[in-house]
């Protein structure tokens, strides 16, 4: 159940990422924008935030939890690392995306 959660919540983050105009990372895109828009792209630009945030930490929480269970079971641990390396470069690019769109709503004045 848990890998089938982890899987979908990738799957949107990546859905999200994928749908162009959600998230083009050119800043005269946002700025031609009306108010109303820019809120709807900030809204899906930081949940798929958030789902690519969750995604890391249930996947770090299973390295733990398996290094746990083979420590006990045979006696020799096994820590290591879990590889965000897409994870971080999603993020970042919604972060950019994120930078863009608040830079946008202070310049068409955005409440």
């Amino acid at each position: 159940m848990r890998s089938r959660l982890s899987v979908v919540i990738a799957g949107v983050a990546l859905w999200a990422l994928a749908s162009a105009p959600a998230f083009a990372v050119d800043y005269e895109y946002f700025r031609g924008q009306s108010c109303g828009e820019l809120g709807k792209e900030l809204d899906a630009l930081q949940k798929a935030e958030k789902a690519v945030n969750d995604t890391k930490k249930k996947a770090d929480s299973k390295a733990n939890a398996t290094a746990v269970v083979t420590t006990l079971l045979i006696g020799w641990p096994f820590w290591g690392n879990t590889d965000h390396g897409d994870s971080n470069a999603q993020l970042a690019e919604l972060r950019t995306d994120i930078k863009y769109v608040t830079k946008a709503q202070k310049v068409n004045k955005c409440t």
